[in-house]
Formats: C-alpha cells, structure tokens, sequence
C-alpha cells in the first residue's frame, strides 16, 4: 500500500484532495490541450461510448460557464459550439439537477449531435446508469439518446470510467507523455474512492496509519455495499474514542441502517488504532445507544467469539484478508460483517439467511 509518485504523495493531504475532482479534471486538460494523440485517442473513445465522431481538432477546456452552472471538460468547434461535456466524478454525488443542466446546455447551443459523458470510477458506473435512467425517464442500457422531438441529431448520454479512459491513453508512444499520465494515475488513485492497493503483509496493518487512505477507502465500499437499496448511503463521520490522544484515538466510521426487523437500530464499521487482542484497524461497533442495544450485546457476547466492550460499546474486529485484489477484500469483510448481523439481529435457533443453517462465528474469518 504505497505511492510511487509525487503527486500521488502530495494527493494524500487534505488540502489537495478537498479540490480531488477539479485537480484530476485539470490534469487531464493539461494532457488533452498539449498531446495531439491523446486528443485523438479521447476522440476515438468517445465514438467507441456514443457513436458520435468528433475528431481530434476539437478545442478541450475545463469548468466552462453555462446559465445551468459549471462543466468539468468541454469540447468545443472552433465556433464555440460544445460538442462535448464530461462530468467526471471521483466520489461525490452526482445530481439530477446536474445532469439536465448538461444536457439542455448541449441541446440549445448544438442543433446537430453532442454528447454528454459521465466520467466515474468503474465501481460506481451501475449507480450512476441508475442515476441518468432516473434523472431522464429513460430505460434500456447505455448509451441513452435525447431527441426532444427532434428529426435528427439529439443528446447522447453514456458513462465512461477513468480505468478505460487511462486504458485509452496508455498505448500512446512517448516518454513524456508516459510520465504525466503516470503522475495523473498516481492523483487518481489517491484521490478516488474506487483504488485500494492490495495488503502486503502483517506491517501494513500495524502500519496502517502510513496507509490509512486504503482503509478508508475500503470502509467507504463496505459501508456502500452493507446499505440496503431503500435506504440513502449516511456520511462518514471521525469520532474521537481516546481523550488522551486525540490524534491516535480516533474512529473513521460511517454508520449503517440494521436489520429489517429492527430498522431504527444502526452499527458502523470504521477505522480505528487496533485493541490488543486483535490486529486489524477495521471494526465494527453497536454503539450502546442504539435501540435494541441489550438485546444485541447479548446475542453477539454469547455467539461470538472475536467480540469485546469498550466504552460502554460492542466492538467486533474484521480482518483484510492479504494478497487479495481490493474486490475480494471487499467482498471479505461484507462478508465478515453479514455474519455479525445476523448474530446481532437474528433470534438464537432462526435460520441464517441463505444456508438455511444455524449461524456460527469464529474467531477468524
């Protein structure tokens, strides 16, 4: 879990990556507006996610004005006819509202074809096709056409993530380019949700603070993922748990909405300095206020073997599993956690969901 770059260094520090989606944006200009190939290359892209050709002539230009608010990136003629609007995102929301004013600044500035793409992590493109199916009564699979009455022409709107677009780029020749799209990746990485570098070894994880970003990001996923449909993603939050060293004793955590069955009861999972029992500075917490909180305390003390008190609270520890990509290390704490939830919400003799067998924790994962 280690940088190689300067820039993806410099990424890791909170004034830099407050500004992650316009750095990123930027950067990517910069490499747009001064290598004629990876104009053409984004070009071919584009055609490849639309249909629509636009060539490589075309002028590049981030965060243009419209009446509707900011672009990221726009391609325009040499009239100043955008032909194309990225929106790229990183993690942030994105917002209906966003979207229409895209595609009706497209609409009423380009009597002939344009295209509007989403730029996102690759995880989240199935969210965000759910996002512009919403947004614009639309259904079927990308890309999507706007016509508005019209005869022909129209707004194409389709996703793109930065992995196919730094694919797209990778095969262009040339040493200096190769560096900058190097230093570009390395800013992504750090600065997206979406990358997490594989665990190395026990090190990482006593070390875990040099690569905290990772932990955080994988919290980030988890959390996402443990979040059941009905239900709106909660903001991360940072408690402090040590009042002795504010800065060590501190809890990264986003909390999550229970069991159906006891819906105003939540846990969070988050990142924390590590209890001695255990080495991980991934936990899971039933925060003693939460509704049910006896009745959970004791169905995990009782059926779980890797769980302690502190605070007043119930903590559970789930380790990352090493040498795995970051979707199996994803999809092993989800795990992990699941079977906590069961403990915690499900009566003792109810079947576990999906076996249709008595739920049974161990120490380990």
């Amino acid at each position: 879990m280690a940088t190689s770059t300067l820039l993806g260094h410099l990424a890791r520090f909170a004034s830099f990556s407050m500004q992650s989606e316009v750095l990123c944006t930027q950067a990517l200009t910069y490499l747009l507006q001064t290598h004629e190939a990876a104009r053409l290359a984004l070009a071919n892209k584009v055609e490849a996610c639309t249909g629509i050709g636009i060539g490589e002539s075309l002028t590049w230009r981030a965060e243009t004005v419209h009446d509707g608010g900011r672009t990221d990136l726009q391609a325009c003629q040499a009239d100043g006819v955008p032909v194309v609007t990225i929106e790229a995102k990183l993690g942030a929301e994105l917002l209906i509202s966003q979207l229409k004013s895209y595609e009706a600044d497209l609409r009423s500035k380009n009597s002939g074809e344009a295209a509007l793409l989403v730029l996102v992590p690759k995880s989240q493109t199935a969210v965000i096709a759910q996002v512009i199916i919403n947004a614009f009564g639309l259904s079927g699979s990308r890309p999507w056409r706007i016509t508005d009455g019209r005869q022909s022409g129209g707004v194409v709107i389709s996703i793109i993530s930065w992995d196919e677009l730094f694919a797209a780029l990778q095969s262009i020749e040339g040493d200096r380019f190769q560096y900058e799209l190097e230093q570009l990746q390395a800013m992504y990485r750090e600065l997206s949700s979406d990358f997490i570098a594989p665990l190395a070894n026990d090190a990482d994880l006593r070390q875990w603070e040099s690569c905290g970003t990772d932990f955080v990001r994988l919290v980030d996923q988890v959390t996402r993922r443990l979040t059941k449909p009905e239900h709106k993603v909660l903001p991360k939050l940072i408690e402090a748990i040590d009042p002795i060293s504010p800065e060590r004793g501190k809890y990264r955590l986003r909390y999550v909405r229970g069991h159906s069955d006891y819906p105003a009861s939540c846990y969070s999972i988050g990142v924390r300095d590590s209890f001695a029992e255990w080495l991980t500075p991934v936990w899971m917490r039933f925060h003693k206020d939460t509704p049910y909180f006896k009745q959970i305390r004791e169905r995990i003390q009782k059926r779980s073997a890797r769980s302690l008190a502190s605070g007043g609270h119930i903590w559970i520890p789930l380790f990352v599993p090493p040498h795995v990509s970051a979707e199996q290390m994803v999809q092993n704490l989800v795990e992990q956690a699941e079977k906590v939830i069961q403990a915690a919400y499900m009566a003792e003799g109810s079947p576990a969901v999906g076996d249709g067998k008595k739920l049974s924790l161990s120490a380990h994962p």
